[in-house]
C-alpha cells in the first residue's frame, strides 16, 4: 500500500464515516451497478468496495464472494489516492503490483480498472472497479467514462442513504424531544395540581391520598402508602396500588414498613440498590420490590406520618421523579402545619387563654346555634361582683389563680351538653340545657346562686 500523509488519511476516514457503510447496509442498489460494470466490460469480477483505516470492505461483488479484504494487497487502496480512473491492462508488468498475492496466485488478476467514489466534499472513499484474469490491450475513453458514470451513480445512492438516515434520526430525535416535553408537561401539570392541593381543608390522610394519586402514574409507581406512627404503634393504609401487584407483596403492604434512617431529619430517603434496601427492610426485597423512597410528611398531634412509594421494577428514580416526591413531601408537610397552626389559631379565637373555658366567641356561636335549633334552653350570665376587692387585696398574679379557681368551680358539675363560658373580666355565661318541669324552680335558684358558689369553691380551695 502507498505511504498516505496522515492529515489526508484522517481527513479521508472522517469523510466515510457519515455513510456508515461499515454497518451492514441493504446491497441491492450497489449489485445493480456492479452487474452493469461487469456486462459493460465483459469482465467476470466487478466489486464496489470502501476502503476503510487497514481494509477494503466489498458492497457488491459479481463473479466472487469477497467481503472484507487487507489494504495492504487490495489495488483499490491505490485508486483512492488519485483524482480520475486508474487503469491496469497487466498486473504482473506494473512494478506496483507484480508481487502482490492476488496476482501472484494461480489464477491471479491480470487486469484491473477502477474508478473512485468521491464525495461531494471532495474525498475517495471508495471505488467500483472490474477485474479480469487475463491481460488487456488498454482503457478507452468511453470505458473510462462509464467506470466514472457508474460511481457516481453509486455515489449518489449513498447520499440518498445518508441524507435518509439523517433525516430518520432527526424524526426519532424529535420524537424524543416530543416525548420528553410531552413528560415534562406532565409533570408540570402535576407540579401545579399538588400545589393546588394545599389550598384545600383536608385532613393529613386525604392530603397524601390525593397527592399520591398525581403522581403515581408519571412517577410509575407500584405501590404508594402511608405509615401512621403513634405511641410506639404503626399502622398501614394502601393511598394507591397497580393492578398487577403480586398476591405475596400485597400481604406484606399490609404491615407497616418501618422508617429509614435519615427521616428524622425531615429529608426524603431513596433506596435504589439492592443493598441499601436490603437494609432498610429486607423482607420487601424478598417480596419483590426493587426500589423505594420514604417520604417524611411531618406530625399530626401526636400522629407521624410518612409516606412510601416502592417499584417492582430496576427503574431507579429520576431527578424528575425525586422533584415530585419531594414536592408532595412539602405540599402534605406543609399541609400538616398548616391546619395545626389553624386549629390553635381557632381554638386561641374560642377559648379563653387564662380559665379555659370557651371565649365570648364560642358563646355567640353556640348561642345562635341552640336558637337555630329551636328547642329550649337556659342561659345563665353572672359576674363575681367580691372578685375585685380580693384581686386588689391579693395582687393581680394570686388574683388570676384565683379567677381560674372560679371558673374551674363554674363548670364542674354541669351535666352532658352543658357549657360555661367566660365573656370578659369577671362575666361569664352558662348555656343550659332546659330542666325538666318538675326541676324549673330548683334549676332557676341553682342559677342565681352558682357565682357564690363558684367563688366560695375557689376560696376553699386557695
Amino acid at each position: 500500500m502507498p505511504p498516505t500523509p496522515v492529515a489526508e488519511e484522517f481527513a479521508r476516514l472522517e469523510a466515510l464515516a457519515p455513510y456508515a457503510v461499515l454497518d451492514e447496509l441493504p446491497a441491492e442498489a450497489f449489485g445493480r451497478l456492479a452487474t452493469l460494470a461487469a456486462q459493460f466490460f465483459r469482465a467476470p469480477v466487478a466489486l464496489i468496495n470502501f476502503v476503510a483505516e487497514d481494509s477494503t470492505r466489498c458492497q457488491a461483488c459479481v463473479g466472487i464472494d469477497l467481503r472484507v479484504l487487507d489494504r495492504q494487497v487490495s489495488f483499490c487502496s491505490y485508486t483512492v489516492l488519485q483524482p480520475g480512473v486508474l487503469a491496469v491492462p497487466d498486473l504482473r508488468l506494473d512494478p506496483r503490483f507484480v508481487d502482490n498475492p492476488l496476482v501472484t496466485a494461480p489464477g491471479g488478476y491480470r487486469f484491473y480498472a477502477g474508478a473512485p467514489l468521491t464525495t461531494p466534499s471532495g474525498y475517495n472513499i471508495g471505488t467500483l472497479c472490474v477485474l479480469d484474469t487475463v491481460p488487456r490491450e488498454g482503457v478507452s475513453a468511453v470505458e473510462r467514462e462509464a467506470l466514472r458514470n457508474l460511481a457516481a451513480l453509486a455515489l449518489d445512492e449513498l447520499e440518498l442513504r445518508r441524507v435518509a438516515t439523517e433525516l430518520e434520526r432527526e424524526a426519532r430525535a424529535r420524537d424524543l424531544l416530543m416525548q420528553q416535553l410531552r413528560r415534562m408537561n406532565r409533570h408540570s401539570e402535576t407540579l401545579q395540581a399538588i400545589f393546588e392541593l394545599a389550598d384545600l381543608d383536608l385532613l393529613p390522610d386525604e392530603l397524601a391520598e390525593h397527592a399520591v394519586a398525581l403522581v403515581a402514574d408519571v412517577t410509575d409507581l407500584d405501590w404508594a402508602g402511608l405509615i401512621t406512627t403513634q405511641g410506639g404503634t404503626a399502622q398501614a393504609r394502601t393511598l394507591w396500588q397497580s393492578a398487577g401487584l403480586g398476591a405475596g407483596l400485597g400481604a406484606r403492604l399490609a404491615r407497616p414498613v418501618p422508617r429509614a434512617a435519615g427521616t428524622d431529619s425531615g429529608a426524603v430517603v431513596f433506596l435504589d440498590s439492592a443493598a441499601s434496601l436490603a437494609q432498610f427492610c429486607p423482607d420487601l426485597v424478598e417480596a419483590g420490590v426493587c426500589v423505594a423512597a420514604q417520604v417524611p410528611l411531618g406530625s399530626s398531634g401526636d400522629q407521624a406520618l410518612h409516606l412510601v412509594a416502592l417499584r417492582t421494577r430496576p427503574q431507579v428514580w429520576t431527578a424528575t421523579d425525586r422533584a415530585l416526591l419531594e414536592t408532595v413531601r412539602r405540599c402534605v408537610a406543609g399541609g400538616v402545619r398548616r391546619r395545626a397552626l389553624l386549629h390553635a389559631a381557632q381554638r386561641e379565637a374560642t377559648f379563653d387563654a387564662l380559665t379555659g373555658l370557651p371565649g365570648r366567641r364560642a358563646f355567640e356561636r353556640d348561642l345562635d346555634a341552640r336558637l337555630a335549633g329551636g328547642e329550649a334552653f337556659t342561659l345563665v350570665r353572672c359576674a363575681f361582683t367580691e372578685f375585685a376587692a380580693l384581686n386588689g387585696a391579693l395582687g393581680h398574679l394570686e388574683g388570676d389563680a384565683l379567677l381560674v379557681r372560679c371558673a374551674a368551680a363554674l363548670g364542674a358539675g354541669l351535666r352532658d351538653g352543658d357549657r360555661a363560658y367566660r365573656l370578659d373580666g369577671v362575666q361569664f355565661a352558662l348555656l343550659l340545657s332546659a330542666p325538666l318541669e318538675g326541676e324549673r324552680d330548683t334549676a332557676e335558684r341553682q342559677a342565681r346562686e352558682a357565682p357564690a358558689r363558684a367563688l366560695s369553691a375557689a376560696r376553699d380551695a386557695g
